[in-house]
């Protein structure tokens, strides 16, 4: 017997059942006052937002999953004066608006806009104030839905963050990710981790007056190179990604994260003003489960800040030297060594900052290293390199001038204005006065110690008693752009430039106001400032010849890459630099330092292993390397092992498909990199064992007809790896020695 439901009542239980089932709300899109949602719907999943513009909810479309996320903008200490308005744009865009203001009386009008796009949700932030300018942080946040299966990634430098840093689940030991695993301080950045409470700083941590951070060196685990926050699903091969634009002009920038799946970034020391609105761009991507899609959006989002400009920059790669010798050189043994680059240490020039003095091609200066030499001296080894197959990266730096400088400055010494240029304390303080960085008042003396020479009010001192200059500066900027096209015209053989000592770009120079920082309460300008509107300039002027641009990003910050080419980083010895460097460096050359015997005692295998995982390529053993390894037999030895591994991946760019590698059983590592006529796996940690199943997913042009060999660290040739079938993926048997192999996938 059934009972007459009344009609009203079906279409409520039809209603809800459409909710539960499809994951849909039942809200219309534009709601009434009554409080019910909008969403904007984007082609792989529609975004639930409240009638304040705060996230609410996410859909994925192919398979109705509905998660309760939730996020917004937040300004730090401010609350909303009025209820905000919404409005609905062409194109499916809602828009939301309101006035926040915190406890001082500051004001500033919040715009947000959700826009879709082919590859997921963009969300605008346009802040400006109303009144006087002021500062707090500008914070966007998202929180998801934990389980036990949920896991969390970012292009971080130690994936061991917050509480995970004492903690010893089999799991993760298992993985590579913990102590238990040695491989020196290094720890495996591409592995997703349970969320934890941590924050992580934006290539280095902010400059204060407390802790002004001299000499700064990116050795601590806190760090991230990218802003980038992946959460994975790895039960249902869900990935939701958080990304921000690299082209926002960020100053500093923090993310954090909490154990219940909050993820928040904390843009700071920006100016909220009247007449100048305060732009901020963020993306919402759903991808598989794996840590690649985020990296793979990302690229192909912005690839300006991955790509080189210059073609053929890839040819720069291979073991590398920092090294003023000239002499003869074992070209067949350096060959053998895989050896390609040498980034000409510091000692050519008059003083740090004068690279090519105002005098004809012949004429003789006192190099800083001690004798005599010219530019066409100079272009001499330049072109002498070459003709050996080898190739010259010039040494440059935008941040420091002179040595043995005097404070205060000292009466000039030259007669003629011409002369100048002859002694570093007249260069600096009576043509380039105006770009000297100054300490501020409020810094505390005792956190100067570590150059004992700078003090509260006078310059900032660096090595050999240079100064800190301020590249943003008219003066010095010139300058700076004449030395790059003299070095274009004075040395066509050379590659180009290798620019030093990033880690200035951290401060602020309160003598100066950039019209966007806010620092303490005051205008200033910032050095990161300085440093985009130089790259604007020079870039431009060295790509067009072909010249290419290479950093010493002791600053490890993405947004800082644009209009470079590729990297020489200081400090790869240790495992957090050389992960940040590897993860900028997906599409360009990474060139990385080894420090001396030391890096090589421990465990010579995992040095090089965990370097060509990477796609990173160690300095080499050469004569007069500054602060870093030289030859001996028993490092030539390794360097030889490894070399042809090494050759193998060669113009390497991080094939980012889903779940493009993994080791059956997590018996090694493996990594996957696009190489020229293929693709080149590098497979590493293996230890004892004596062969591992890759397997090998959404290769594009890879399959059962593809020629796989292996090279092996000592050993000549290479030797066939078979090839499983195993459905739509690539399974291959690799033999390993000493637990690694470079496998090499080719089309016959």
């Amino acid at each position: 017997m059934t009972s007459k439901v009344p009609r009203k009542v079906r279409l409520i239980v039809i209603s809800s059942l459409l909710v539960f089932v499809l994951g849909v709300p039942g809200a219309p899109e534009l709601a009434s006052p009554s409080g019910r949602s909008r969403v904007v719907k984007a082609e792989a999943f529609s975004l639930e937002l409240t009638p304040d513009g705060r996230i609410a909810g996410l859909v994925i479309k192919k398979d109705r999953l509905r998660r309760d996320i939730s996020g917004g903008t937040r300004l730090a200490g401010c609350t909303v004066l009025a209820e905000a308005t919404s409005r609905k744009k062409p194109g499916g865009v809602l828009e939301f608006e309101k006035t926040m203001t915190d406890q001082q009386g500051n004001k500033c009008r919040l715009v947000e806009r959700f826009s879709p796009e082919a590859t997921g949700i963009r969300w605008e932030i346009e802040a400006t104030g109303l009144g006087k300018p002021w500062t707090t942080a500008i914070e966007t946040s998202l929180q998801y839905p934990t389980s036990g299966n949920t896991r969390f990634w970012s292009p971080w430098g130690d994936s061991r963050q917050g509480s995970l840093k004492n903690t010893e689940s089999p799991d993760l030991v298992a993985r590579g990710v913990l102590p238990g695993v040695p491989v020196g301080d290094w720890a495996d950045p591409l592995m997703p981790m349970p969320f934890t409470d941590a924050t992580l700083w934006f290539g280095a941590p902010a400059f204060s007056y407390e802790n002004p951070g001299l000499a700064y060196i990116p050795f601590q685990p806190d760090l991230f190179c990218i802003p980038l926050a992946t959460v994975i699903e790895e039960d249902r091969d869900l990935g939701l990604s958080l990304a921000l634009s690299p082209a926002d002009p960020y100053l500093e920038l923090a993310l954090s994260t909490r154990a219940n799946g909050e993820i928040v970034f904390s843009r700071q020391n920006h100016r909220i003003q009247e007449n100048r609105p305060l732009n901020f761009t963020a993306h919402l991507v759903v991808h598989e489960g794996d840590w690649r899609g985020g990296m793979r959006w990302m690229t192909g989002q912005y690839p300006e800040y991955f790509d080189p400009s210059v073609p053929g920059t890839e040819e720069l790669a291979g073991t590398s030297a920092y090294s003023v010798h000239e002499q003869y050189l074992n070209t067949e043994m350096l060959k053998r060594m895989a050896f390609r680059t040498n980034w000409k240490a510091s000692w050519d020039f008059p003083y740090p900052g004068m690279f090519l003095p105002p005098v004809g091609r012949t004429e003789l200066w006192p190099r800083f290293g001690g004798g005599l030499t010219s530019t066409a001296h100079i272009a001499e080894y330049i072109r002498s390199m070459r003709s050996l197959g080898f190739y010259v990266l010039n040494y440059f730096n935008v941040t420091e001038v002179g040595t043995q400088i005097f404070w205060p400055p000292p009466p000039r010494r030259a007669r003629e204005d011409s002369d100048l240029w002859k002694d570093a304390n007249d260069f600096v303080h009576y043509v380039m006065a105006d770009a000297i960085l100054l300490v501020p008042s409020r810094v505390k003396p005792e956190s100067l110690a570590i150059y004992p020479r700078t003090k509260v009010g006078g310059p900032y001192y660096t090595w050999q008693g240079g100064i800190v200059m301020d590249p943003g500066e008219p003066v010095y900027q010139r300058f700076l752009l004449d030395q790059a096209r003299r070095h274009i015209e004075e040395f066509p053989e050379s590659s180009g430039i290798c620019i030093d000592r990033l880690d200035w770009l951290r401060m602020y120079n309160e003598r100066r106001d950039d019209g966007a920082s806010w620092f303490e309460g005051l205008p200033v300008r910032a050095l990161a400032n300085s440093w985009r509107d130089l790259m604007s300039k020079l870039g431009p002027l060295m790509h067009q010849p072909g010249k290419a641009i290479f950093i010493n990003n002791h600053t490890k910050r993405i947004d800082l890459a644009k209009h470079t080419d590729g990297y020489y980083d200081e400090f790869t010895y240790r495992g957090v630099p050389l992960n940040l460097t590897a993860l900028m460096g997906v599409r360009k050359t990474a060139l990385g330092w080894t420090e001396g015997p030391n890096d090589l005692k421990a465990d010579p295998d995992a040095f090089f292993q965990k370097y060509l995982y990477l796609g990173v390529y160690p300095m080499a053993p050469f004569p007069l390397n500054d602060h870093s390894i030289e030859p001996r037999p028993t490092h030539d030895r390794w360097y030889l092992d490894y070399a042809p591994l090494l050759d193998a991946m060669r113009g390497k760019t991080w094939a980012l498909s889903p779940h493009a590698a993994r080791v059956e059983n997590l018996e090694a590592k493996a990594n996957v990199f696009r190489v020229p006529g293929g693709y080149a796996v590098p497979v590493v940690f293996g230890r004892d064992k004596k062969s591992v199943r890759v397997i090998l997913r959404n290769l594009e042009g890879a399959g059962p007809k593809s020629v796989c060999t292996a090279l092996h660290p000592g050993q000549e040739g290479r030797l066939p790896v078979a090839i499983v079938s195993q459905g739509a993926d690539l399974v291959l048997e690799v033999p390993l020695v000493r637990g690694c192999a470079m496998v090499r996938i080719e089309q016959p």
